[in-house]
């Protein structure tokens, strides 16, 4: 019983922390005003932003969001811990969540190392939920690994191709645009794991 309370309590911060995440980055964006444009703009440069609110708003949010992602993902080893697929997707988790607490608290302001930090963030969750989609095929749950395994592919793509080659640009839009479009992905895919813990008692494979 108290495994399973802990798992269910896992799944409903990964949904406060997804959903938390992604509504505090919506807002800071409003706030920074005309200092921030999704034609021009990367999200991290609201981190650095004259307008002090929306900048600690921003940051704030994502040493938070962070945080809570690291509890969810705990939560989701926990109830997956037998499979190998999970055990390493869950601790891609872990760390994804530390990544993106650092990606508040080391701002553009410390420039190259922001980077590494953001990079990291991206690629660590979409592997993640490459790995987890894995696992969900390899015990029987073709439709949650197939879901998966297409999120995690397209979160990483967007990143790797913006970052790579620029595509945003040929549209006349900032980096932003590919950053908002994974971290919804991403977004979507934690509350959706995460409610799945809330209704299953035990997800052990």
């Amino acid at each position: 019983m108290k495994s399973a309370m802990t798992v269910k309590s896992a799944g409903f911060i990964g949904i406060v922390a997804s959903l938390f995440g992604l509504c505090s980055v919506l807002t800071a964006t409003f706030l920074a005003g005309s200092t921030f444009s999704w034609n021009k703009n990367a999200l991290s440069d609201i981190g650095v932003s004259s307008v002090s609110v929306a900048a600690n708003v921003f940051n704030i949010s994502l040493i938070v969001a962070g945080i809570l992602n690291f509890v969810f993902a705990l939560g989701f080893t926990k109830a997956n811990a037998k499979h190998p697929l999970f055990y390493a997707g869950g601790i891609l988790l872990m760390l994804g969540g530390i990544s993106l607490s650092l990606v508040g608290v080391f701002t553009e302001a410390y420039g190259r190392l922001h980077f590494y930090v953001s990079a990291t963030y991206f690629s660590l969750f979409a592997l993640a939920i490459l790995l987890n989609g894995l696992g969900f095929r390899k015990t029987g749950r073709a439709t949650m690994g197939n879901i998966s395994g297409l999120a995690g592919l397209i979160a990483g793509l967007v990143v790797l191709s913006g970052t790579a080659i620029e595509w945003h640009t040929w549209l006349g839009l900032g980096f932003a645009v590919p950053e908002i479009i994974a971290s919804i992905i991403i977004t979507a895919w934690t509350s959706w794991i995460s409610s799945t813990m809330l209704i299953t008692n035990n997800q052990d494979a």
